[in-house]
C-alpha cells in the first residue's frame, strides 16, 4: 500500500525505541525534536545516546526487550540486529500504536523521510526505501535551494498574513498582496521591513 505523507504531533506521545546501536541513535536524533517522552530499550547503547540519558533528554532501560515493555507505547521504533526480536516486537505491538521497522520499512506502518527544516518550513523526501541515494541527493538539492534565509522569510510571510487579516483591504486585495510577496526579493531583510511598515500604516 502507498504511504500517505502526514504531519503528526507526537509531542505528548509515548515513544519507545527498541535497540541502541547507530540506527537507533539516528532515529532518536530525529525524534528528540518532536517528542518529549522517548524510552530506549536495549542492553547497550551508543555513547551519544548515553549522553542524552545523562542530560535526561531520553530514558533508557538497560535490558533485553520483553513484550510488556511496549504495552503503553504510542509509537515504536524497532532497530535491533536481531530478526527474531524485531518480529516479536511487530507481533506484540499494541493495536493503537504506530511502528517503524528500521531494517524493513514495508513491514511497519511508518517510514522516516529525510527532513529539512527552516523554522516553520518543513520539507521531507522519501522513496519508501527504494533509493536512499536518490533521497540524499534530493535533500542536498533542497539544502542549496532553501537556505537558512528561508527561516526568517517564512516568519515574515506569517507576520504579513496575520497583519493582512486585520487590515481594511478587500478580500481580492489581500489575496493579490499575499501572492505578490512570494518573490525572491522578499528574502532580503530590508524589503521585508518595508512591507511590514506599509502594512502597519494601513491600520
Amino acid at each position: 500500500m502507498p504511504l500517505i505523507p502526514l504531519m503528526i504531533d507526537i509531542s505528548n506521545k509515548k515513544v519507545f525505541v527498541i535497540g541502541g546501536g547507530n540506527v537507533a541513535e539516528r532515529r532518536v536524533n530525529t525524534l528528540v525534536d518532536y517528542a518529549k517522552d522517548i524510552h530506549v530499550i536495549s542492553p547497550t547503547i551508543t555513547e551519544n545516546l548515553k549522553d542524552m540519558v545523562q542530560r535526561s533528554t531520553i530514558k533508557w532501560s538497560e535490558k533485553l526487550f520483553e513484550i510488556n515493555d511496549i504495552q503503553q507505547a504510542d509509537f515504536i521504533v524497532v532497530a535491533t540486529n536481531s530478526a527474531s526480536t524485531n518480529q516479536c516486537v511487530l507481533q506484540h505491538k499494541p493495536s493503537h500504536a504506530m511502528i517503524n521497522m528500521a531494517g524493513a520499512a514495508t513491514s511497519g506502518d511508518v517510514v522516516f523521510p529525510s527532513i529539512l527544516r527552516r523554522g516553520k518550513l518543513t520539507l521531507s523526501i522519501s522513496t519508501n526505501g527504494a533509493s536512499p541515494a536518490l533521497t540524499a541527493q534530493i535533500l542536498a538539492e533542497f539544502q542549496q535551494q532553501f537556505t537558512s534565509r528561508y527561516e526568517m522569510y517564512v516568519d515574515f510571510l506569517y507576520e504579513c498574513r496575520q497583519r493582512v487579516k486585520r487590515s481594511p483591504l478587500s478580500s481580492l486585495e489581500k489575496q493579490r498582496f499575499l501572492k505578490s510577496i512570494l518573490a525572491d526579493r522578499y528574502l532580503e531583510k530590508d524589503n521585508q521591513r518595508d512591507v511590514v511598515k506599509w502594512l502597519d500604516s494601513l491600520n
